[in-house]
């Protein structure tokens, strides 16, 4: 049952992109063809600007999804740390500033170049940055999400409460979450599709007075192999 969900789920999301990609097609080819309209007539210029400024927001949040599709990368391409902050930098822009959270990577994370599949990497990040954000967003304290990577692996740390002791054996079980209307589908789902690669997605030790830590570690034996 669970698998069958998750698959519908993405099936329905695949017909859904595809249908709005030509819907977005046809509004471009529409907003040339006023634009001449707008030029000529000061009296559209206002409605022209500001429907094109909501059309490209809202094609710019479709194009993020463009690195979920597992069938535009058949081979795995490189990856760096910088084009994974960029990312979640144009996927999180307004939350980080409504809640007044920092997102900051250090230089090794920035540096890093990763041979794997966007559509395993990325929504593994996706995840775990939205979950900082969650739980730092009634934080009374410093509101910070570090990227950083250190000996190969990749460290997703903020500094909000951090996880309770009765919580950690249990944060990577499929349905479990403290969110309120959580399904506890992201951490399981992001743990299994990473160990399909060769990757583990592990919590980190409790630290005092420090917030969640999440590392992503490839196998090293698969390192080694070069498989």
């Amino acid at each position: 049952e669970r698998d069958l969900e998750l698959a519908q789920l993405g099936a329905a999301i695949e017909v859904i992109n595809h249908e709005f990609e030509g819907t977005i097609n046809a509004i471009r080819r529409s907003l040339r063809r006023i634009k001449s309209w707008a030029d000529a007539n000061p009296a559209l210029r206002e409605p022209y600007q500001d429907l094109r400024a909501s059309f490209e927001h809202l094609d710019g949040y479709l194009r993020l999804f463009t690195p979920f599709h597992r069938r535009l990368y058949r081979t795995q391409v490189e990856i760096s740390g910088a084009e994974i902050e960029k990312y979640l930098r144009d996927v999180f822009d307004r939350k980080l500033e409504a809640s007044g959270t920092a997102l900051v990577a250090t230089k090794s994370f920035a540096d890093i170049r990763i041979m794997q599949y966007p559509s395993v990497l990325y929504p593994v990040f996706v995840n775990l940055v939205d979950n900082a954000l969650y739980w730092l967003t009634d934080y009374r304290g410093e509101r910070v999400i570090t990227l950083d990577a250190k000996g190969g692996t990749l460290i997703v740390r903020d500094s909000g409460p951090g996880v309770s002791s009765r919580d950690r054996d249990a944060i990577f079980d499929f349905g479990f979450s403290r969110k309120p209307g959580g399904t506890g589908y992201g951490l399981y789902i992001s743990r299994e599709i990473l160990k399909r690669e060769g990757w583990s997605l592990q919590l980190s030790p409790a630290r005092a007075n420090a917030g969640a830590e999440f590392v992503l570690r490839e196998d090293q034996r698969k390192r080694e192999d070069g498989s």
